[in-house]
């Protein structure tokens, strides 16, 4: 008797991991924020492809993933997932999901157009972002924690004159001090702007940037003519820098 339970046991178990392992990619979409939506689902819940994903409305491409399913005896979804919002753009990440919501994302690189992770800027600015980030973690929907920088690249500003303001990085590594909030440094990497400002992302998703910027000598005249709208310049020729909202 208990030999026919144990087998019994163990056919009901085999079933459970080959309907699992079978289970259709639109699966997925169950588990997707409201924020998402994606169609022309193909493949598995472990190795599939999503070709229309939207974020927040606006069309993100393509997303493809492959999971490993050994890590759900860790009670962890872990994925290697990708997302081409165009052909030649891409990024790519580890992404592990926990069953309190929490994610984390490790290893994340591409290279994007400005508008895919900041569209409030793109009817404005023009560029890429280069992603450089060992880890990102999420709670509650809000950023907690990161690691790693993100790199601005020909950032140009497209409102009149279309004039290149050079590459810049963000580099995160820990939290401010006393606020809760996730701290950057922003920097020039080279370019008519020397730019320094400290950047903050709070758990309310707002966020803060404060510094200072000056021209340097192959600034045009009229880039200089508007850091006059920053405020009056400091002893050592800077302006200050500071904006604020939410993301």
């Amino acid at each position: 008797m208990r030999r026919t339970v144990g087998l019994a046991t163990a056919g009901v178990g085999a079933f459970f991991v080959f309907f699992v392992a079978l289970a259709p990619a639109r699966f997925v979409a169950r588990a997707l924020p409201d924020s998402v939506q994606a169609s022309g689902w193909s493949g598995t819940i472990w190795s599939g492809q999503a070709r229309a994903v939207r974020i927040d409305g606006r069309s993100g491409g393509s997303a493809s993933w492959s999971c490993r399913p050994w890590r759900l005896a860790r009670l962890e979804w872990s994925c290697r997932v990708s997302l081409e919002p165009a052909p030649g753009d891409a990024a790519t990440a580890e992404l592990v999901a926990r069953p309190d919501g929490s994610l984390t994302l490790r290893d994340l690189r591409g290279l994007l157009p400005i508008g895919a992770l900041a569209p409030d800027l793109a009817p404005h600015w023009d560029g890429r972002l280069e992603l450089a980030v060992e880890r990102v973690e999420i709670r509650d929907r809000g950023l907690v924690d990161a690691s790693g920088s993100l790199f601005l690249r020909e950032l140009a500003s497209t409102q009149g004159r279309h004039e290149s303001l050079g590459d810049f990085e963000l580099q995160f590594g820990g939290g401010a001090v006393g606020t809760g909030a996730l701290s950057g440094r922003l920097r020039d990497l080279g370019g008519p702007l020397q730019l320094r400002a400290v950047v903050e992302l709070a758990p309310d998703r707002s966020w803060r940037v404060r510094g200072e910027v000056a021209p340097r000598p192959s600034a045009s005249a009229a880039l200089i003519g508007q850091l006059a709208w920053l405020g009056p310049l400091d002893p050592d020729g800077r302006r200050p820098v500071s904006a604020e909202g939410r993301w």
